[in-house]
Parts: structure tokens; C-alpha cells; sequence
């Protein structure tokens, strides 16, 4: 539908076990179209750029309690590029 409709930009969010396969399935099914986050590490990240992912959702992993680790940031970065991983404005905050 996503595709149909060229919409882009839509999440897929892998929530709990047993959801990779049909997350795959999506970016497959709509290359360069679909975001995914849920779990993502600096080991499975490009695995989903490679099945068609446009971008990389990372949040949890970038985070040592409650900080910001920039090393973290720096090892995904190295692994997928800048240009792949989501980013949020904080403007207007």
C-alpha cells in the first residue's frame, strides 16, 4: 500500500521477538521506501539497509542509561553512514 501510494518515510518497528522475518519481508517489498527501528545494533543494521531500508531507527542502543553514549553514535555511524540514520529536530523544544 505504502508503495502503491508512494508514500515514504513509513516505520517499520520490530516490536518483541519473531518480527524480523516479516520486517524483512516489508523493506524487501519496498526498497529505499520504509524506516526501520526496534532493536537495532551496529550487527544488524546494515543487514536491514541491505534488504531496502532507506533509513535506520536508533534510539535505545545509543543510550547508557539515561546519557547519550557518542561512541555508540560513532560505531553506528561508522556502519551505516550519517546519511541512514533517522534524525529528529529538536527545534521548537
Amino acid at each position: 500500500m505504502y508503495q502503491s501510494d508512494d508514500l515514504k518515510g513509513g516505520h517499520v518497528i520490530m516490536l518483541g521477538d519473531g518480527c524480523e522475518e516479516a520486517a524483512l519481508a516489508a523493506l524487501r517489498a519496498y526498497p529505499g521506501g520504509l524506516q526501520i527501528g526496534g532493536g537495532v545494533t551496529p550487527e544488524s543494521a546494515q543487514r536491514y539497509v541491505d534488504a531496502g531500508a532507506s533509513h535506520v531507527i536508533v534510539t535505545s542502543y545509543l543510550f547508557s542509561g539515561k546519557e547519550l553514549d557518542f561512541e555508540k553514535l560513532k560505531k553506528m555511524e561508522g556502519v551505516v553512514g550519517k546519511e541512514k540514520l533517522v534524525r529528529r529536530s529538536m527545534e521548537g523544544r
